[in-house]
């Protein structure tokens, strides 16, 4: 058995195999530091749920990628808890390749992943899909009020969710242009 990151490495001959037939992927992997402010992946475990298809120079991966997080309440700092069921729909083509089928310039800036000419490492794709899908911070419950709501009320759209005072003045001009 390999590791965590070679079970991400999918090799090429396996996806081309049959032809334009998709090849599904289904595997569980655990990946280090999947991880942004204080919300964060549940032992890094993902679940991936995928088929690779080749079109012309180029491989399609589509499907679902699963994942539990968590996190501490923006408000009140309790502990947070939730899932990710993330649609996925990414391209991949060759490392060195300067153009694609319909003559478009790719670099490292487009929006697609590489692949060498042994195997297409699916690594990349769950990261920047999980980093990106998960709560920068998270709420426990969109009506929390803190831990201490008459010290710290909380303060939405210069409203106070407490007791509807007006935030603070100096917002007030910006309010105006709500009207």
């Amino acid at each position: 058995m390999g590791t965590e990151k070679e079970k991400l490495r999918i090799a090429l001959s396996t996806v081309r195999r049959g032809g334009d037939k998709p090849r599904e992927v289904s595997l569980k992997t655990s990946l280090n530091e999947l991880q942004i402010g204080l919300s964060k992946i549940n032992d890094g475990r993902v679940e991936i749920n995928l088929e690779l298809t080749p079109d012309g120079n180029k491989i399609n991966a589509k499907g679902v990628l699963l994942a539990e997080w968590t996190g501490e309440c923006r408000r009140c700092l309790e502990l947070v808890n939730g899932e990710l069921e993330l649609n996925v729909n990414e391209s991949f083509v060759e490392e060195g390749k300067t153009f694609d089928d319909q003559g478009i310039e790719l670099s490292e800036e487009a929006d697609v992943y590489f692949f060498d000419q042994l195997d297409l490492d699916l690594e990349p794709l769950v990261r920047d899909a999980v980093l990106l899908a998960l709560p920068l911070s998270p709420l426990c419950d969109s009506s929390c009020q803190g831990s201490e709501p008459e010290e710290f009320p909380v303060i939405e759209n210069g409203v106070n969710l407490q007791n509807d005072e007006k935030g603070d003045p100096r917002w007030a001009v910006l309010d105006l242009l709500k009207e």
